[in-house]
């Protein structure tokens, strides 16, 4: 029986040198650490960027704009956390400053006692504006603009293969209330 023929990249990413170690090849080297490199970069230049405009990370704008973006402006902790990927530790120290800040609110979940919810305040929800404006037009320049429109459909096309649905999921609009 014919097999069809492999149309991935190259079928060995590495080579094994001579001292044991292993390498990328040319043209894996490049894709996969221009990938690391270019997130560390962008996501550096755009944390600091919003931490000098608007006194919040990356992850504080993404904590604020899926409160936003949920039902009734709110969300539990453990959800937070659950879709930013992040530890409920560290979303629960975030929301520690925006609350101090007067940008969200800890409220008991009132269909389970021992989880919390963080409500956008009023405030929050001005910055979340303001910052997510901000954000997405240094984005677009930073990025997007680098870019022609067939690199960025390209692009959208590798990357869900990866994290399928992964824009849709940040929706917040199609959640239940908590």
């Amino acid at each position: 029986m014919a097999t069809e023929p492999d149309t991935r990249a190259e079928a060995c990413a590495y080579v094994v040198g001579d001292d044991g170690l292993s390498r990328w090849s040319d043209s894996h080297a490049d894709a996969w650490i221009g990938l690391l490199e270019t997130h560390r970069r962008l996501t550096r230049a755009l944390d600091a960027e919003l931490e000098a405009a608007y006194g919040l990370s990356l992850s504080a704008l993404e904590i604020l704009g899926r409160l936003a973006a949920s039902p009734e402006r709110r969300l539990r902790l453990s959800v937070i956390a659950e879709e930013t990927g992040l530890s409920l530790s560290r979303v629960s120290r975030i929301v520690d400053v925006l609350e101090r800040r007067e940008l969200v609110t800890r409220k008991p979940c009132p269909s389970d006692a021992r989880a919390v919810n963080a409500h956008l305040t009023t405030a929050g929800l001005d910055l979340a504006r303001e910052a997510q404006a901000a954000h997405h037009a240094a984005v677009q320049e930073r990025f997007f603009d680098h870019l022609g429109p067939e690199e960025i459909a390209v692009l959208s096309e590798v990357f869900s293969r990866f994290a399928p649905r992964a824009a849709a999921a940040c929706d917040a609009n199609a959640r239940e209330p908590a």
